[in-house]
Parts: structure tokens; sequence; C-alpha cells
């Protein structure tokens, strides 16, 4: 199994004989309880008036599942920490997997930044289904409004290639242009296909120095061979 997650610093290589399934495991360990975790679990009381969502995607193969949740923000004002509800279903209607576990990072249960006006594909590439993938519910609760200007971020020179251990992946260079660094920033990506979304992934760089360039990679769950990337970075510390 190639890695479905990749800790974004192009200077991460395997090491010893550690195997991909290890190395994948690794990764979750680390990344679901890293970024603030909520040791209460998600909850949401009231329904954000303000954001919508447009669609949702289930995409599972041999490195997992991965759900993808379209947002979009119909507010003026940027809006932080927005908490996401999914629920997974199996066709038969059972629950295989809702986010409402003790312990799982902020990127996992929320979107870090909506930008008004502004659709977004928020990306979960961790969700531990054992059953068959169905169908996929998703609900935002209210969340607060951030400052007019948040930190300016950009990804380039996004493009896939193909890693020999690991499999197809993509890779870019993360530019942030602030003033201030960004701890935990997640960038999502998805991988589209004649208007639908057949791949998806993350990649989780913990540390971003303001005005500096960070190489990072993603691998995908779905098949991202011959696919459009759309790639966003929202900011995680407003400063």
């Amino acid at each position: 199994m190639r890695a479905a997650v990749a800790l974004l610093v192009l200077a991460l290589t395997l090491t010893g004989c550690e195997t991909n399934e290890e190395r994948h495991a690794e990764l979750v360990r680390q990344d679901r309880h890293r970024a603030a975790p909520i040791q209460s679990g998600l909850s949401i009381g009231r329904t954000s008036p303000y954001v919508k969502v447009l669609a949702t995607t289930v995409l599972h193969d041999e490195n997992g599942v991965a759900a993808v949740v379209r947002l979009r923000n119909d507010s003026s004002r940027p809006l932080r920490e927005v908490p996401i509800a999914i629920t997974l279903r199996e066709p038969s209607g059972r629950t295989l997997y809702q986010n409402n576990l003790p312990g799982l990072s902020a990127p996992l249960t929320h979107a870090p930044l909506l930008m008004p006006g502004r659709s977004f594909e928020w990306v979960d590439d961790q969700v531990p289904a054992s059953g068959t993938p169905g169908s996929l519910s998703a609900r935002v609760g209210e969340a607060p409004a951030a400052g007019s200007h948040p930190p300016s971020l950009a990804v380039t020179g996004m493009h896939i290639f193909d890693d020999p251990t690991n499999g197809v992946g993509a890779e870019g260079t993360l530019v942030n242009r602030s003033a201030v660094t960004q701890q935990e920033l997640v960038v999502f990506a998805v991988g589209t296909r004649a208007g639908r979304i057949v791949a998806a992934g993350r990649a989780v760089l913990p540390n971003v120095p303001a005005r500096s360039s960070t190489p990072f990679q993603v691998f995908f769950i779905g098949d991202v061979k011959g696919a459009s990337l759309q790639v966003s970075a929202p900011a995680t510390t407003l400063g």
C-alpha cells in the first residue's frame, strides 16, 4: 500500500526496512493527534446559515477511504474554524463512520478558513471505514468571522509525478507571502475528470515560516492519472 498521506517536506524519506503500510499507519497516527485535537469530540448545535454544502463525494481504493465536501461561503466575511460533521453510510444505510470521535485533529473536523463568495473542497482522507462505502452526508455548524485580510498564501508549480515506492502523487510549493508563520497548514487537493472528482488527498505542513516557500507532496485516494488538479491551502494561523 502506498502512503495515502504525506507529511509534506520533501526531505522526508523511508528509512530502514519500514514498509509502506507501517509508514502510512504512523502518518495517520501523527495527523490524528496533532493540531489541537478536540478531546470531547465534534458536536454541532446550530447549522450555519451562511455556508452551503454544494456536493459530497466518497472515494475508496486499496489505500483507504476519502470524504470530500464542497462548501461555499455565502456571507460577506471570511469564516474561520468552520465545523464540518460528516456521516458515511453503507449502501444499506448502516453508519460506517462519523468524525465526532474524541481526539481527532482540527483539520479532520473543521475547514480552517472559508473566503466569502467562494467554494472550497474540504478533504478527509483518513476515514477508517471497515465496510462498503455508500452515501456521504455533511452538516456545517456556525463559525466565527475572521479578519478581512487573512494571510496571503499560494500554491505554485503543482504537477503529478510517479513515485516508485508510493505510486502516483502530486507535488508543488507552498508560498507564504505574509508576515505570519503558519502552523499545521493543510494543503487540500482533488483531481477532477469530466467535472467529477476522481481523486483526493491532503498534505500537512507542520510549520511554514513567514515570507518563505515550502515544497510538499500529496498522495491520493482514487485515480489521479490524467486528472486536472484543484489545490487549496487556506491559512490556519491568522496572526
